[in-house]
Formats: structure tokens, sequence, C-alpha cells
């Protein structure tokens, strides 16, 4: 139940949700004949809208969690025992698709290769699983260490996790097979603005990490400041993703995870 409350309830404070619960209670207003008010709260909706499809707020919320943990150049990584690699990275295929399908967070698996091929650690920890609603008979775990294996990491160096639904499972799953593996540290991958929520529920759990970010998703794109103040749906989904991560860290801080 924890898992079906931890992924839906955030939802309802993501920006778009927001703005269609104030549209509705403006329709309700209006059938009641409270125009005025209906009025102001349809022009706090668009409020709502604009300021969280601004680059300016959706960039400034992302940066901070970014900049917590900024990426490391390969050859100032630490040499470590395990990689552990987080998922949420790759779907399986699904009629019409043949295909693994990769999201915007696939930096990860493709770091992880890096890292093993630089000689950084000798396994690769991928820790995936599947939420409850899945219908797939792969964890998304097995996805991942085919990936690994096509980018040249050996299958014998991969090691598998693929019954964590969230990353105080990843951490608390994984810690087994660090302790087995006998690595008194481990390259924690993840994408930048997940790592603080991350680095939290490892240190939790007594795993000893480096954190090594990947997916940096704020960068200088040498646009017109004015680009800045314009709205677009990238910037919405950034402002979505910052609140979601935001939430989860108030929430794991809130249960004692971190």
């Amino acid at each position: 139940m924890y898992v079906y409350l931890s992924k839906i309830l955030p939802l309802f404070v993501m920006p778009i949700s927001v703005v269609l619960i104030l549209v509705l209670a403006a329709l309700l207003l209006l059938t009641r004949g409270r125009t005025r008010i209906a009025s102001g709260v349809l022009l706090g909706a668009l409020a709502v809208l604009w300021v969280s499809a601004t680059p300016l707020v959706a960039e400034g919320l992302y940066r901070n969690l970014e900049s917590r943990y900024p990426p490391l150049p390969l050859e100032q990584v630490p040499q470590a025992g395990c990689i552990v690699l987080l998922g949420g990275v790759v779907s399986p295929p699904q009629a019409p698709r043949v295909d693994t399908e990769f999201n915007d967070a696939v930096d990860r698996v493709y770091k992880a290769a890096q890292l093993y091929r630089a000689g950084k650690a000798k396994f690769v920890i991928a820790t995936a699983g599947n939420q409850p609603w899945s219908l797939s008979p792969w964890a998304e775990a097995d996805l991942i260490r085919d990936l690994l294996v096509e980018w040249g990491v050996p299958k014998e160096a991969i090691f598998l996790e693929g019954s964590s639904r969230n990353t105080r499972e990843n951490a608390i799953f994984s810690r087994n097979l660090i302790d087995s593996l006998h690595c008194e540290t481990s390259l924690l991958v993840t994408s930048a603005a997940h790592m603080p929520r991350a680095v939290a529920a490892f240190q939790a759990v007594g795993v000893s990490i480096t954190p090594v970010s990947t997916d940096v998703r704020v960068i200088d794109k040498g646009l017109p400041p004015a680009m800045d103040f314009l709205p677009s749906a990238d910037a919405l989904a950034m402002t979505s993703e910052a609140i979601r991560e935001w939430i989860g860290s108030a929430v794991y801080r809130l249960q004692g995870w971190n």
C-alpha cells in the first residue's frame, strides 16, 4: 500500500494537478454565481501554470538539486569495491515495440559501464525492480544487465537486485550484495537531481558510498535571457520532477530514512 501511496499522492501537488483543481473550483464557483471569486481563482490557475512552465523557475529548482553532488571527471573518481547503479532508466519492450525502451536517465547505465571499463571497480550491482502494477516478466535489473553487457561489462561482473521499488529499498536490498562482495566503499551512480535522496538513503543503512552523478539536465543553453520567461512543456516537466524529488526527500526525513 505504501508504494501505491508514495507514487500517487505526489501527483496531487504537481503543477498540472494544482491547475486542474483550481479550474474545477472556479467552475463550481461560477455555477453558484460567484463570478468575481471564480475569476480570481482562474487567474491563480493561470499564474501557477505560467510560473511552473517558466525555464527560469524550472531550472532554478532543478539546479538546486543537481548542484549538491556535481559530476566528477572520470580521472577524479576514486577506486572502489563496487559500482551501485540505480534503476528507473529502461522499460521492457511492449507491443508494438520490439526493443527495450530508454528514458532520459539511461545515462546512468552508460556511466556505470564507463566506470567499470576504466577499472574503477570490479563489480557492478544493478538495483531495480518493478512497480506492483507492472506487467513485465522481467525485473528492470535484468534489462539493465543486458545493456551493461552490450556496453562492455562482462556478465560475470554484474550482480542483480530486482526486488526494490523505490530508493529506500534500493539501499536496503543492495546492502547484502555489497557486504557479500566485500565492498568497503561503493560508487553510487544515479541522476544528479536524484543523488541527494539516494546518498541519504544509502548512508541511512550504513553503506559507505562515493556519489558519481550523471544525467545532468540544467546546462548553459546560450539562449537570450528573455527565453527564460517564456513557458514550455519541457520546463513544466522539469518543475514537476524537482517537486517530486523535494517531496521524496521530505517523506524520507519524516520516516527517518535519511
